[in-house]
This record gives C-alpha cells, sequence and structure tokens, in this order.
C-alpha cells in the first residue's frame, strides 16, 4: 500500500514539475519583464535600471532548455539588443536641445552634437540589427513567433522608428559639419579663451591657446561649462 501511495506522489508530483521547453523560457522573460513593470515594447525610465535589466538577461541566457533553445535564443537576444539600444538613445539625450541643430544652435555646442549624434547612430544600428533578428525568427520559427506574439509588423515598426532616429542624427550631422567644421568651432574658441576672466579662471597663457588642438579646446570648454 505504501508503494502504491509513493507511486502515486511521484506521478502527482512529477505532473506538476513543467518541462523546461520554448514556453518556459518565455515565461522567464515575461516575469523579467514584469520584475521591471515593462514589456517586451517597452523598457525600464532610466539607464541605470536598463543596465540591471542588461544584466539579469545576461544570467537568463544562461538557461539551458531540454527543447527550444533556439527559438528562446532569438527572443533573448533581441531584447538585449532593443535594451541597448534604448540606453544608447537615452544617452544620446543627455545634453537636451543642446545636443540637437532642431531648435537653433552655435559652434560652440557642436562637440555635444557630434557626441549625440554619434550615440543615436550606434542605437540605430542596435535596432536595425535587433529587427533583423526578428525578421528571422519569425521566418525560421513562425509558431513560436505567434506564440510569443511577433510578426513581421514588429520588425517593420521598429525598423521605422529606428530610422526617424537614423535621419535625425545624420541631419544633425551634415548641418553641424557644414556651419560650424572642427577648425571654425576652434577659432571661436580660441577667441573666448582669450577673454581675461576665462583665461584666469583656467589658468591658461597665450602660447598654450595659440598651440591648442581641437580635442583640447573642446576639454577645456568642457570643464568650463560644467559639462565634463
Amino acid at each position: 500500500m505504501k508503494k502504491i501511495f509513493l507511486i502515486i506522489a511521484l506521478i502527482f508530483i512529477f505532473g506538476c514539475v513543467q518541462a523546461k521547453d520554448f514556453d518556459y523560457g518565455l515565461k522567464q522573460i515575461s516575469k523579467l519583464n514584469s520584475k521591471y513593470n515593462v514589456t517586451m515594447e517597452t523598457y525600464p525610465k532610466t539607464m541605470q535600471k536598463i543596465s540591471l535589466m542588461l544584466d539579469d538577461f545576461d544570467e537568463l541566457k544562461k538557461l539551458q532548455l531540454e527543447t527550444g533553445q533556439e527559438p528562446f535564443n532569438y527572443i533573448a537576444d533581441y531584447r538585449m539588443l532593443n535594451l541597448e539600444a534604448e540606453k544608447l538613445y537615452i544617452e544620446s539625450q543627455k545634453y537636451g536641445s543642446a545636443g540637437t541643430t532642431k531648435d537653433g544652435f552655435g559652434c560652440k555646442s557642436r562637440p555635444l552634437i557630434t557626441e549625440s549624434v554619434a550615440l543615436r547612430n550606434m542605437s540605430a544600428l542596435k535596432g536595425f540589427e535587433a529587427a533583423g533578428l526578428i525578421t528571422e525568427f519569425v521566418d525560421i520559427y513562425p509558431e513560436e513567433a505567434e506564440s510569443a506574439g511577433f510578426s513581421l509588423k514588429n520588425a517593420l515598426f521598429l525598423n521605422a522608428s529606428f530610422y526617424v532616429i537614423f535621419q535625425d542624427a545624420r541631419r544633425d550631422s551634415r548641418v553641424i559639419n557644414n556651419f560650424c567644421p572642427q577648425n571654425v568651432t576652434l577659432d571661436i574658441y580660441k577667441q573666448g579663451f582669450r577673454k581675461p576672466s576665462f583665461r584666469e579662471r583656467n589658468n591658461l597663457s597665450d602660447e598654450r591657446i595659440n598651440n591648442m588642438g581641437y580635442e583640447e579646446a573642446v576639454a577645456v570648454w568642457k570643464k568650463d561649462s560644467g559639462l565634463s
């Protein structure tokens, strides 16, 4: 009788244990999204939380499934690329309107704009890569994609969103390089550096100002402006 009860208990226990398949992996990703109060299409609000979520995904990627490992990896890799893209985009906005030419600009802001442009370009490239993964995923694993709520529309929307970011960055780069090339911006910096108050504040000699290159001038200007 004890053996019968033991067998029944074991059957019950094994029946309650979920197989580590694709659905199991998908539930773990959903739990991780819930932890940060986001969905597959949204992100944490701060770079710090995005970094923490990326760390959690690094750990989740170590999950070994009995079946469905590759489609699980597709979703995890997509999510990580998307988070990395958003993190880069948030960083690109740290200078606010000074990091773009949309609302007007001065040549002194050139380094802020070029830095923002570079970050937005990197963000867009990550976004395009994420969209490419979704396209592959839907093509190779249509059933798993459907169960996870993905279709080609997701890839198209993602591509379109990051294309806008890419085009904005491209326009800013073209405008700032046309109106404020490095040599023009350097001359403007040097004119400002020669003012007595600026020289005294930054302990600059005429010789150092005259021999200063663009990168050094940017560093001096950013330090004086409280941007470094």
